[in-house]
């Protein structure tokens, strides 16, 4: 893994260093998804193929969270399936 520190400009822009372009093998042009995650700024690059999966995936986490944040919790077996926990946990 690849560390660097950049910084804000005026115009609000970041560059993502050379070495961190190499290594995530981003071309210019490139779109990402930015988050805000308790004030750690994230960055996921969209590719068509996974930009659907990726936004049900955040729904699923936020409706996880606030499941959690009311108290709500599911026992699962660790013997069931992926797709069993996943139906489960979706209910």
């Amino acid at each position: 893994m690849e560390v660097s520190i950049t910084k804000l400009s005026e115009n609000g822009q970041v560059v993502i260093p050379t070495e961190i372009r190499k290594d995530a093998g981003l071309k210019p042009a490139t779109k990402f998804l930015v988050f805000n995650e308790g004030g750690n700024i994230l960055l996921k690059m969209i590719k068509k193929e996974a930009l659907v999966k990726d936004i049900q995936l955040i729904e699923s986490i936020n409706k996880s969270e606030e499941q959690i944040s009311e108290g709500k919790s599911v026992k699962v077996n660790t013997s069931m399936s992926d797709e069993d926990i996943d139906d489960l946990l979706m209910s």
